[in-house]
């Protein structure tokens, strides 16, 4: 079995694309070349001669428009036709009447120069006309939604992390933890293609991405076969913002806030001929001010240490810089090669002051220490893609292939300084853990729209995940005065993951009903070997066949009806698997566990929902089912240290109810709702026999107001009870904002102004954890009061835009919603 799987790892990928090239859809790249016919002219005013810049120019057959692109900037234009026949060549440009050329393309006639097109002003004077819109924040898709950035003003001065809280279906608690549709297993893709940076440190990347260079964020409840079977709360995509082009445009801003923190960031977009690029940078500075964490355990297994006490204050900073690009050159009109990097680096500080105290059975001081704790970690990320991308005569249909190397490099550097002051032995200690994982993706995707009813999607996918985690524990011997490394503490990990996955989909789309199905199979290949004091190599192989479905029906008066069924999986990404023990707490230690399997769930939709200019209202119920899910399990032993790993031990049933709902009476005024509630049954299936059930709920109002011409206020309040836990329950909590923007000098200046929190100076979080053999509360409190000043200018004016494949690479395959800080070690992906 063991040389089965071997040789999958290595000849599979390769068999199947043989296969797949073999496609007899593939053979069309055989056939003779078709006609290409180069038209070109110059658009310029009848009366004074003048260019006229940034004019239409379509080109129309019987079966309709086939081609459209604009003058530059001194009227020129150029465009390949591929049709052959006659064909209407109509000139458009506001102001003026349209002008009509008709041309015939054969073998014989491939260029064409209609010279210089004379446009006649229109008789009649324009008047000056005030269009007054507001672009709806959210709008739903057959299987997502969608909540546009853009159009909200808070996005000008926002950071990503915080624009994620207005997002439906998407809850961001207190201590910046994401949840989608109620669970922490979902995926983040930006442009629809992941990042190991995002599943391993999603919060801090997301807290220094400025909001103003994206433009939606998309909730896929329930991802199609195309997907990555990863995931069962779904996908969050973050599509960032692509300007027009056909010229040149840029974007510089700035901002400060309240504690010291800063970010600055340029954009710049441009395209010459057939060639286009766009860059994207930002540098941010994060302060958070010292917050404070109180708690207090009982621990039944022990009378010297039945009660723990401990007092802990933490502050944090740090810089990142963040920067993304593309860029594409259309080989002719059917042949596209793109390009897309992004990379992200990061060098984080924390500070930290812990008091324990420990107390017998009586209640009397049992020990005392205290905890200096200060931790530098420092990471980056580079993700590079390039697509080449094959279209035909008929419309939408590609041919994709692409290829995706990414690397992410994290170091961390944990200090310890215990001082015992009743019964405790001081010492020093100082753990590291240097980690570099690589990603090499290949992947082919083919789609075409078979008439306006069938339309059919297939393709292939091969990833290999190397990962090598060092990790080393040093004791300081004041007699010797240096740091003696511990051989007993070695933690060295080199991990490998082999993924092939195969998926095919079938489209019927009829008038007011659509059917979307399809089925994806996965191999999955996991080897991985442990050095320690003694050595461990371990090999888990999955074999997982996922089906998808999704029914859905329009009504009159735009209402829709939309029920869909998929199984969705969850791999352990290293951080689960890495079982580097991290100790920095002495009392409370943590690692992962390398036997882990995926867990898999069967996850239920169903919605409703009904749009009209003024109102907007959809409602989902969904529910999901896992057997084995991965869940974090904490024990205590009679010495009062509390141990946390992760085990497949885990019984979900989890049946939810989400709402979202907008109202815009006026082209001033929006109001929008958003309210979830759900109830969920966690139990253990192994001989703990744990269980907790119960429901929680949360909400969310945004509202935006047009005081004046192009000055907006917006404020936005969320609220979300206790999340339910195996072990226990997390807090309530509740946060706010307040924003006034206003545009200048043609919108091309935007001056903000926001309030984070200005009804409280600190948010206060509580949460328990039980099992058979402890008790334990905690409250912490944090500062989230900040006021942020921002600006940003644009300049340069745009037509068209930079191309790039419709298909592209998605690695949304690896269980997120944690960060590594948390337990299992600072490690890659």
């Amino acid at each position: 079995m063991s040389d089965i799987y071997s040789t999958l790892k290595w000849s599979l990928p390769r068999v199947l694309l043989l296969l797949y090239l073999g496609f007899p859809h593939l053979l069309l790249f055989a056939s003779a070349p078709p006609v290409k016919c180069q038209v070109k002219g110059i658009v310029a005013d009848a009366e004074s001669g003048k260019a006229i810049s940034y004019a239409t120019i379509s080109v129309q057959t019987a079966k309709g428009v086939i081609k459209r692109v604009a003058t530059d900037d001194a009227g020129k234009f150029e465009l390949t036709i591929d049709s052959v026949g006659k064909c209407s060549v109509i000139i458009q440009a506001l102001s003026y009447e349209l002008m009509k050329k008709d041309i015939t393309i054969d073998n014989r006639n491939v260029k064409i120069d209609l010279g210089t097109l004379k446009l006649k002003p229109k008789p009649e004077k324009l008047t000056e006309v005030t269009v007054s819109a507001q672009k709806p924040l959210v709008r739903t898709e057959v299987d997502k939604i969608i909540y546009s950035i853009e159009a909200d003003p808070e996005s000008k001065s926002a950071t990503a992390l915080e624009m994620l809280r207005k997002v439906p279906m998407v809850t961001v608690d207190g201590d910046d933890n994401i949840e989608v549709k109620g669970s922490t297993s979902f995926k983040i893709l930006l442009n629809g293609k992941s990042s190991a940076m995002m599943t391993q440190n999603a919060k801090d990347v997301l807290r220094s991405m400025p909001a103003n260079t994206i433009k939606d964020i998309e909730v896929i409840t329930n991802p199609s076969s195309k997907y990555d079977a990863e995931g069962t709360g779904g996908i969050l995509n973050i599509i960032t913002e692509k300007k027009q082009l056909n010229g040149f445009m840029g974007r510089i801003n700035g901002g400060e806030d309240t504690r010291g923190g800063y970010s600055g960031g340029i954009y710049a977009s441009s395209k010459i001929g057939k060639f286009g690029f766009s860059f994207n940078y930002s540098n941010n500075q994060f302060i958070q001010p010292k917050n404070e964490s109180l708690s207090d355990r009982e621990n039944f297994l022990s009378t010297t240490n039945r009660y723990t006490d401990s007092d802990n204050k933490v502050d944090y900073k740090g810089t990142s810089n963040f920067a993304m690009g593309e860029a594409s050159y259309e080989l002719d009109s059917l042949n596209l090669i793109s390009l897309s990097f992004w990379g992200y680096s990061s060098n984080y500080t924390m500070n930290g002051n812990m008091v324990t105290e420990e107390s017998d059975v009586n209640q009397a001081l049992s020990s005392q220490f205290t905890n200096l704790l200060k931790n530098s970690t420092t990471s980056s990320n580079f993700s590079g893609n390039i697509d080449y991308q094959r279209t035909f005569k008929k419309p939408d249909k590609t041919f994709t292939i692409s290829y995706k190397l990414e690397t992410l490099p994290r170091n961390s550097d944990n200090l310890t300084n215990i001082n015992g002051q009743l019964n405790y032995d001081s010492y020093k200690q100082r753990s590291t853990n240097d980690a570099t994982g690589t990603e090499q993706t290949f992947q082919l995707d083919y789609y075409d729209p078979l008439t306006k009813v069938h339309q059919v999607e297939s393709g292939i996918k091969y990833i290999l995940r190397q990962n090598i985690s060092n990790s080393e524990v040093l004791r300081y011997d004041s007699l010797q005065n240096a740091w003696i490394r511990d051989v007993s503490r070695n933690n060295d990990l080199n991990y490998d993951q082999y993924i092939i996955g195969l998926y095919g989909g079938y489209v019927l789309k009829l008038k007011k009903f659509s059917l979307k199905t399809g089925v994806r199979a996965e191999i999955t290949i996991n080897d991985g070997t442990f050095t320690s004091t003694k050595d461990t190599t371990f090999t888990n192989k999955m074999l997982n066949v996922i089906p998808y479905i999704t029914l859905s029906q329009n009504f009159k008066k735009g209402k829709n009806l939309k029920l869909s069924y998929t199984q969705r999986l969850s791999r352990p990404s290293i951080y689960y698997l890495n079982p580097y023990i991290n100790d920095v707490d002495p009392l409370n230690i943590s690692y992962g566990n390398p036997n882990l399997q995926a867990e898999v769930a069967h996850t239920f939709d169903l919605s409703y929902g009904k749009f009209t200019d003024k109102f907007n209202i959809n409602l989902s119920g969904n529910a999901a089912f896992t057997n084995n899910a991965i869940q974090s399990i904490s024990t205590i032993n009679s010495s009062g240290v509390r141990t946390t790993t992760y085990g497949n031990i885990g019984k979900s049933q989890r049946f939810g109810g989400y709402m979202y709902s907008s109202i815009r009476p006026n082209s001033k005024f929006s109001l929008n709702v958003n309210i979830n509630a759900n109830y969920s049954i966690l139990a253990s299936n192994d001989s703990r026999n744990l269980k907790n059930e119960g429901f929680y709920y949360g909400g969310s109002l945004n509202m935006r107001y047009t005081i004046w011409k192009n000055c907006n206020l917006s404020a936005f309040g969320y609220y979300s009870s206790p999340r339910l836990m195996l072990q226990g329950n997390s807090g309530s909590y509740w946060y706010s904002t307040i924003n006034l923007s206003q545009e200048l000098f043609k919108k091309k200046l935007i001056a903000s102004v926001s309030v984070m929190d200005p009804f409280r100076t600190r948010m206060k979080m509580e949460s328990t954890m039980s099992d058979p053999t402890f008790n334990s509360s905690s409250v912490s409190y944090s500062y989230q009061r900040m006021a942020r000043f921002s600006l940003s200018y644009h300049f340069g004016q745009l037509k068209g835009e930079i191309k790039k494949a419709k298909r592209s690479i998605k690695n949304d395959d690896v269980k997120a919603g944690e960060e590594s800080s948390s337990g299992g070690g600072s490690s890659a992906q």
